[in-house]
């Protein structure tokens, strides 16, 4: 039997864990995590039902790189405010709306997983409670430092606003996923801050 050459089965180990990783995505997010399943994601990435279970022995390994890998792709994102603080970084918020725009597989994944996870105390359900907490007290932080500094009013509640900010996102983002993108999120979201950071300006009565 000839062997391959040296160096070139990692490469291609590589290559096929993320073909499999880019299919389970796609069909992750069109179909749910129920609805698709393992033999469609093999035959999505070009692979055997047996080339894939190699890399990702159970359904549930597979989700849990998908939701990794996802992660890493966000993080990068958020790197981009990670030292702002306060007013900037609220202010840098009016993007985000495009930067969910910018990877529409990835949105729609995070919709439909943690629709179907919502209540069933899964291992995904509280990696999208723990989320939404993190992102959530990352901008209540926010506006509290904001109010601190002078630069939106003292009384204003930061984990409430923090809570409607989420809110806003989410609903945008549900509205574009069904409307096909008519709906858009990118402005809905700049106008949203606009209009938020200009009514709760110090300068306001």
């Amino acid at each position: 039997m000839t062997s391959s050459p040296p160096g070139t089965r990692q490469p291609r180990g590589r290559a096929r864990r993320t073909a499999v990783l880019e299919a389970a995505r796609r069909l992750f997010s069109r179909q749910g995590f129920k609805g698709a399943s393992l033999a469609a994601i093999a035959q999505e990435a070009g692979l055997t039902d047996a080339g894939l279970l190699y890399h990702f022995p159970t359904k549930n390994h597979l989700l849990l790189a998908v939701i990794a890998e996802g992660d890493r792709e966000q993080d990068e994102t958020l790197e981009q405010v990670r030292d702002a603080r306060g007013l900037p970084l609220l202010l840098r918020m009016a993007e985000f709306g495009a930067d969910l725009e910018a990877d529409p597989i990835l949105t729609a994944l995070d919709v439909t997983l943690s629709a179907e996870h919502l209540q069933d105390g899964s291992e995904i359900n509280a990696y999208f409670v723990q989320r939404y907490e993190s992102f959530r007290a990352m901008l209540a932080e926010a506006f509290r430092e904001a109010a601190q500094a002078g630069d939106l009013r003292a009384d204003l509640d930061p984990d409430l606003e923090a809570a409607n900010m989420t809110a806003v996102l989410d609903g945008l983002r549900l509205q574009w996923l069904l409307s096909g993108g008519a709906v858009s999120m990118a402005d809905g979201m700049r106008a949203y801050v606009q209009g938020l950071i200009k009514g709760l300006s110090a300068s306001q009565p």
